[in-house]
């Protein structure tokens, strides 16, 4: 897994190169400094990534994500900041002012990190031969000859000519997020795991987690008393250390979660539709007595996601003032730049308008049918 992202990271500084190399190739120029920084920060921005990556982001080290971790990294007394700082005394602090969207560097920010960008091309690329689907491909050549510079060089812009190619990277990240993402298998396993980090950090502070079931690593994230250090040594290892040791624990909710991600026996999903969703807290009182009735406690056994918790997401078009989120835009045969969903039926249809989907996780079939008969009245 390391090797994996080592060779992400790798992969997204060639993206920054390839694309560079495109847009000079139309005329466009960029300075030293531009260059290395791109490809310094285009390297290291998702270096904050902890075990898993986004799978529990937010969960052992709450209230920080991998953003914040980032900067601590670069910034603090590393390994990594000495060696960049070797190359420009400055750099690490530039490269943060990138990560940060600094107004000086908004060109580089919205290159690496927008709604079309190297990252975006990279991870569903990737992600897509990674999971042994076809849902994350677009046609990434054609994708970098129509990208061009918008007319006050703050991002990236679709050529006249590109469209096509637009509407193609955008259908790919709304496929993959619908079927690699977002898909109920792979988020109820990861809801999983968050639920076991809730109950294994209970059973510690507690005290009923016995000490020979406590990786060392994991300790101070037990104890909430993590640093950048402690941060820096745990790694995926850690992690499924954990839950191989907890599947003998004293603690039946525990052991049993754990053993249901080693032997892949998940949770059963119920997907609620659009309507039923707006109602989903009115009726989650009664779906907690049917998993009592079943024998389980609902703390831990009745479990739900919605799409706001999902790191990575289709393209909406945003408000035009949010300029935290520009939209896409489509430069005319006569240099007037569009939104795209002004130029684009197909994205219009997929980006107008927000999808609200909740999916319930139960533990068994039994629980399941009994939560359809629940929604279906």
């Amino acid at each position: 897994m390391e090797w994996e992202l080592k060779r992400a990271r790798v992969k997204k500084k060639k993206f920054f190169i390839r694309l560079e190399a495109e847009l000079e190739r139309k005329g466009y120029t960029f300075s030293e400094e531009e260059r290395l920084l791109g490809k310094c920060t285009s390297l290291l921005h998702d270096i904050g990534h902890g075990p898993l990556s986004h799978v529990l982001e937010g969960i052992i080290t709450p209230g920080k994500k991998h953003e914040a971790w980032a900067r601590d990294i670069i910034l603090g007394p590393t390994e990594l900041r000495c060696a960049l700082q070797k190359i420009d005394p400055k750099l690490p602090e530039k490269i943060c002012q990138v990560l940060q969207g600094d107004p000086q560097w908004q060109l580089l920010k919205n290159i690496i990190s927008s709604q079309i960008d190297i990252d975006r091309m990279d991870y569903l690329l990737r992600d897509a031969v990674m999971t042994g689907t076809s849902y994350g491909h677009f046609d990434l050549t054609r994708l970098l000859a129509v990208i061009e510079l918008s007319n006050k060089r703050t991002g990236l812009i679709i050529n006249n000519k590109g469209l096509m190619a637009a509407e193609q990277f955008i259908f790919a990240r709304y496929y993959a997020y619908w079927q690699i993402y977002f898909h109920k298998t792979t988020r109820g396993a990861e809801k999983v795991l968050h639920t076991i980090w809730k109950r294994a950090k209970e059973l510690f502070s507690q005290g009923f987690l016995p000490n020979d079931l406590i990786p060392g690593p994991l300790k101070p994230f037990l104890e909430d008393k993590w640093n950048s250090d402690d941060y820096l040594a745990i790694d995926d290892v850690d992690i499924w250390h954990a839950l191989k040791m907890w599947q003998s624990s004293p603690d039946p909710i525990l052991s049993d979660l754990s053993k249901r991600i080693w032997i892949r026996e998940l949770f059963k999903p119920v997907r609620l539709a659009d309507s039923a969703s707006l109602n989903f807290l009115e009726v989650l009182p009664r779906m907690r007595h049917i998993l009592q009735q079943n024998g389980y406690d609902p703390d831990y056994y009745l479990l739900w996601d919605t799409q706001s918790d999902v790191a990575h997401d289709y393209y909406t078009s945003p408000e035009e003032e949010d300029t935290n989120k520009p939209p896409i835009r489509v430069r005319d045969e006569n240099g007037r730049e569009w939104d795209i969903m002004k130029l684009s039926d197909p994205i219009r249809a997929i980006a107008g308008t927000r999808k609200v989907v909740i999916y319930v996780y139960v533990p068994d079939e039994n629980c399941r049918q009994d939560v359809i008969k629940l929604i279906r009245k």
